[in-house]
């Protein structure tokens, strides 16, 4: 019985997906799956890319190779342990080991300790706190003099405790993506497209023959807009996948520590991993049944106008996912730009005795248009204004060198006064000014990256506003544009420039409709459809 269980251990556990044998020194990737790491090694150099970024085999998460080198992965201590007992219990075999269950390997891995690499007569006892690594007692004589040292049993208590928390929370957004997949592969209505199709040959009966080309036309953008409602929820369901797939990884990985990993080995995850499952718990979750709405609306048949006769096919399409993020993977419906951005409506927020006038700050939401100007009258009083869309003016406010302005989705309104100090906002804007470089940071305050910086060409940045996609809009103040950048943040195009009529921008914003709203520094408010 043991060896049948060793081999069905080795067959279905312990196999590499690359090389398909068993495992030789097994390394887990940050997305906790796990490799050879000669297979993994051969596979990040050989996939390397310029940004020092490789794909995971399996989940196809983007990596960052280590600055230290592939050798800085974690080993799996789950499968190097499982593989050392089945080799163990095959060199010896005997009648009573062939007797053995899978309750006595896992009890086998449970009681296994960790020897100290450099010290393999000692045991791994203690925890320091400074180098963040599990040591034995001779290491603390050696190398960690004056360290801050805890007792590995305690510390790995606390950190079980904590992944065990992380884990609940977490597996609640597994189980919720488990649930938006299973919808997603329902199967597709195809009555939705034939019952259109049959509408448009209804109406064409009734018209002479010359109008068939118009036929071919309107059935062609039936299917066009059922092909990209098919598209649209085959990315949706890709990415119900990937992010199910990298879940249901680190969740494996963390139930698996808990059961069977030992004090040293739970402190040698336990802060990446609670890390790591802490953000994985927030990952949204969208709604995968997107359903395709395509109308047909008949015309009136009179001689005149071909198009009218046969009406317009509409399409509908809800988006799958909010804008977020920094991964491609996450936005696959991205808006088609136009050739050039065009400017909707315009109007000037400078009001009668504003002699002086200057935008500095401008906010969007559903009902108004929230302008903040400085220096607006002789007495330098700077005031805060809110306008409908078309420019018609509500009232005004003053507020002591009220500086930029932003307005929440739950209807609350944020002014920054260097005065009064009413709200406590670190503007970047300053340092815009000086740097000429914008910084994306993490939700956490780290660096993600910055556009503008040395080598690059040179940026004068102003005002800075996201879309529901996560595209990065720059009002380029002295260039007279807007620069577009990818989530990632890498350059993607400029729109509204000088030659559509923009004259320093200096603050954007994005309107409930999707088009770009450009305050400019002389006091014009300009809207533009840029895709």
């Amino acid at each position: 019985m043991a060896g049948a269980l060793a081999a069905d251990i080795k067959e279905n556990i312990l196999t590499c997906n690359i090389c398909l044998g068993e495992y030789e020194d097994p390394r887990v990737l940050p997305c906790y799956h796990t490799f050879c790491y000669g297979c993994i090694s051969d596979h990040a150099t050989r996939t390397l890319t310029p940004n020092r970024t490789f794909l995971c085999p399996i989940c196809r998460e983007k990596l960052q190779f280590p600055a230290g080198g592939l050798n800085q992965l974690k080993k799996n201590f789950s499968f190097s342990k499982t593989k050392d007992i089945i080799t163990k219990q095959q060199e010896r075999q005997t009648l009573e080991e062939e007797q053995a269950n899978v309750a006595a390997v896992t009890q086998a891995i449970a009681q296994m300790t960790i020897s100290c690499e450099k010290h393999p007569d000692n045991e791994l006892k203690y925890y320091c706190e400074d180098d963040n690594t599990v040591i034995c007692g001779k290491c603390i004589a050696t190398g960690h003099g004056g360290h801050r040292i805890s007792s590995v049993m305690q510390v790995a208590k606390i950190n079980k405790d904590k992944i065990k928390t992380a884990l609940e929370r977490t597996m609640k957004t597994t189980n919720r993506f488990k649930e938006a997949l299973e919808t997603a592969n329902k199967t597709d209505d195809p009555h939705i497209k034939t019952h259109t199709i049959k509408n448009i040959k209804k109406q064409t009966q009734n018209v002479r023959k010359f109008i068939d080309q118009r036929e071919e036309t309107l059935i062609s953008e039936v299917n066009s807009a059922y092909d990209n409602w098919k598209k649209q929820k085959e990315a949706t369901k890709g990415i119900l996948e990937f992010h199910h797939a990298s879940l249901h990884s680190a969740c494996d990985f963390a139930q698996e520590l808990i059961a069977n990993g030992t004090d040293s080995e739970i402190m040698l995850h336990a802060k990446p991993l609670i890390v790591r499952l802490a953000v994985m718990e927030k990952t949204p979750v969208p709604t995968p049944d997107t359903p395709a709405h395509i109308s047909y609306i008949p015309g009136k048949i009179y001689t005149a106008g071909l198009k009218a006769m046969l009406g317009q096919v509409t399409e509908e399409l809800q988006l799958p996912l909010p804008g977020q993020g920094t991964n491609p993977r996450s936005a696959p419906n991205l808006p088609v730009f136009f050739e050039k951005a065009k400017c909707m409506h315009s109007f000037c927020p400078r009001l009668k005795g504003d002699i002086i006038f200057r935008i500095y700050g401008l906010a969007v939401d559903e009902q108004y248009t929230y302008v903040v100007d400085q220096y607006n009258s002789w007495l330098w009083n700077a005031r805060t204004k809110l306008f409908t869309h078309d420019g018609e003016l509500k009232f005004d406010f003053k507020l002591n060198n009220p500086f930029d302005i932003a307005v929440s989705q739950t209807g609350h309104l944020f002014i920054t006064s260097r005065v009064d100090k009413c709200v406590k906002v670190y503007s970047t804007r300053d340092i815009d000014w000086v740097k000429s470089c914008v910084h994306v940071l993490s939700p956490t305050g780290n660096p993600l990256y910055q556009y503008g910086e040395k080598g690059s060409e040179p940026l004068s940045p102003c005002g800075v506003c996201t879309d529901s996609y996560g595209q990065i809009f720059i009002a380029d103040n002295i260039k007279h544009r807007i620069v577009v950048l990818s989530p990632q943040g890498q350059f993607f195009r400029y729109i509204a420039t000088k030659a559509d009529g923009l004259n320093n921008p200096v603050a954007l914003a994005i309107n409930p409709a999707g088009q770009l709203v450009v305050a400019e520094e002389d006091g014009m408010i300009k809207t533009f459809q840029y895709s």
